[in-house]
């Protein structure tokens, strides 16, 4: 058996992607990969319509700086989506209608635009659930000259409604993971010359250094709905402020208050990732920490005289800052370190959740959705 490449791994999570996302598809049959030629005929005799995925061209865009075959090269590739509609019927007011191939293959091109449009960004693994790298997929226009070329090698197959995609870039091999650049903690650079700003111009809103935080509302009506989170300045006193970037200069030990919005009776993780200088200059650049896992949030809370108080767990509002959405973190044990001389730490929250790779198979993998980041630092103690 030939052996699995970046490139199959692309048209698999294609499919799959379409089959997860499109009402009408329970089997990979109505979505065949090949050689519209072969595979247009195998569509056509379904009951139901179907997509074809057509990769037509594969381009190298670039290669290891150092020249080392340790690494992976990457590549371009590029995908013709055909639709093959099947006539059928739908209800319509009191009565019901038929629905022409012509028009079910516009409906189904418009869904595989809408899908691709939602999502993407594609997601490649190696069969284990471990993601070897992500692409991003382009629309690709195609001139009339270029589509006559390709239907032209078709044989005696007629042209069929499609739409084309760029997906890059991809790893080959693709076994080897995709390291991707480290965060930058300290440049390192030194300026000289008087760059003080006087103290009252910040006050007065003349400089803002720190991003602000505005009310906002999260959707969670999707499955990847994706949390958000900031810091909370002076947890127990009122009024409190909250913070995307944050000084601590004080005890390390102390939990620090996370505002967090997310869908109700929801769990998220908290993960740190942590950059250090330490006393002797040295540099330990972004080490990740996993911290403990939310409980989930209530939706409603009662108060002493029975009365209901109403419950937003998707929301963060600056003027109206909900404890019930505040929850208590740890700073990583690295930056308590006696030789830590200035550090930095961002925290994120993760959703997880399990996804049947294809209905009824019972096989999941585990999909992930990230939320914003808030920036900590300080010096060491």
């Amino acid at each position: 058996m030939l052996p699995v490449s970046s490139l199959s791994r692309v048209a698999y999570e294609l499919r799959d992607l379409f089959v997860s996302h499109i009402d009408d598809f329970n089997d990979y049959e109505n979505i065949r990969i090949g050689h519209p030629a072969d595979t247009l005929k195998e569509l056509e005799a379904l009951e139901d319509s179907g997509l074809n995925l057509f990769f037509y061209d594969v381009n190298y865009d670039g290669y290891p700086v150092d020249g080392s075959s340790e690494n992976p090269f990457y590549v371009r590739i590029n995908c013709l989506i055909t639709a093959v509609g099947q006539k059928s019927s739908e209800s319509h007011g009191a009565g019901s209608r038929d629905v022409s191939k012509g028009e079910n293959e516009l409906r189904l091109i418009g869904e595989v635009m809408r899908i691709l449009h939602e999502k993407p960004v594609l997601s490649i693994d190696d069969g284990n659930d471990n993601e070897i790298a992500q692409l991003q997929v382009i629309p690709y226009t195609m001139s009339l000259d270029n589509l006559n070329h390709i239907w032209s090698t078709q044989s005696e197959t007629s042209y069929r409604l499609s739409v084309a995609y760029e997906m890059s870039l991809a790893p080959v091999p693709f076994t080897i993971p995709v390291k991707t650049s480290p965060l930058v903690g300290d440049s390192q650079m030194l300026s000289w010359g008087n760059t003080s700003r006087p103290k009252e111009d910040e006050k007065a809103g003349l400089i803002s250094l720190k991003p602000m935080v505005e009310y906002l509302e999260i959707a969670t009506d999707d499955d990847d709905w994706m949390p958000h989170i900031c810091f909370v300045e002076n947890v127990d006193s009122v009024p409190s402020k909250l913070h995307y970037v944050y000084l601590i200069a004080d005890d390390f030990n102390k939990e620090l208050g996370i505002q967090i919005a997310a869908k109700d009776n929801a769990r998220v993780k908290m993960v740190w990732n942590v950059w250090r200088r330490k006393k002797d200059n040295s540099i330990v650049a972004w080490q990740e920490d996993i911290a403990d896992k939310v409980e989930p949030l209530e939706k409603e809370i009662k108060d002493a005289d029975g009365a209901t108080d109403p419950f937003y767990p998707n929301r963060i509002d600056s003027d109206n800052i909900d404890s019930r959405r505040i929850f208590s973190v740890k700073l990583p044990d690295d930056i308590k370190d006696t030789e830590t001389k200035t550090w930095q730490a961002m925290l994120y929250a993760i959703h997880e959740r399990s996804v049947e790779t294809l209905p009824g198979s019972g096989k999941f993998k585990t999909l992930v959705t990230r939320s914003n980041s808030v920036l900590l630092y300080g010096e060491g103690a």
